[in-house]
């Protein structure tokens, strides 16, 4: 069975940005998988909120995964989510997004107390989940600073990109950049 690499980020904490630098150095790394994707898909990992709920499956069936914990600080996560969320109900969305959010989450848009608890439920399980297995479990902030070698360094990969770019930016209705 191949290895895979799995993002297990929350929605605004750089999963995005995880799948294109991972793309830069030749991995066919899924953002947003469908479970197709994650079961039976021919590529090198999947990450965003699809992989939360099975992602112990997942660990099961790719013995010998990578798994990267993309986080944010939660007050700045918080602050994203409800714009980030409150843009989306103007948006197309397909049932699989909004029953994703609510599986995740509790709701498909931001409620404050019900995302403040999925954060912290969410950050409790994946690192009780992986807490003796340091070679298959690595976080990364890449908000806050991370640096890609501490990606790669835990891949073992040696060439890639210095930074890490800025993909998914949240703007405001003038443009503006939403932190």
């Amino acid at each position: 069975m191949k290895t895979k690499i799995w993002c297990l980020g929350l929605s605004r904490t750089g999963t995005s940005t995880f799948t294109e630098v991972l793309k830069q150095v030749g991995l066919n790394h899924i953002h947003y998988p469908t479970d197709y994707d994650m079961f039976h898909g021919q590529n090198d990992g999947c990450g965003d909120i699809p992989v939360i709920p099975v992602y112990k499956e997942l660990d099961k069936l790719y013995p010998n995964s990578k798994f990267v914990y993309t986080v944010r600080d939660k007050n700045a996560w918080m602050n994203s989510m409800g714009p980030y969320l409150e843009r989306k109900k103007n948006w197309k969305q397909s049932e699989q997004q909004v029953n994703i959010r609510r599986q995740v989450y509790g709701d498909p848009f931001f409620d404050e107390k019900l995302y403040s608890d999925a954060y912290d439920r969410h950050d409790e399980d994946v690192r009780n989940h992986f807490k003796n297995r340091p070679y298959d479990f690595l976080v990364l902030d890449i908000i806050g600073g991370d640096s890609t070698s501490k990606l790669f360094d835990f891949l073992d990969i040696k060439l890639y990109p210095r930074e890490f770019p800025h993909y998914n930016k949240l703007v405001d209705g003038k443009g503006v950049q939403v932190k």
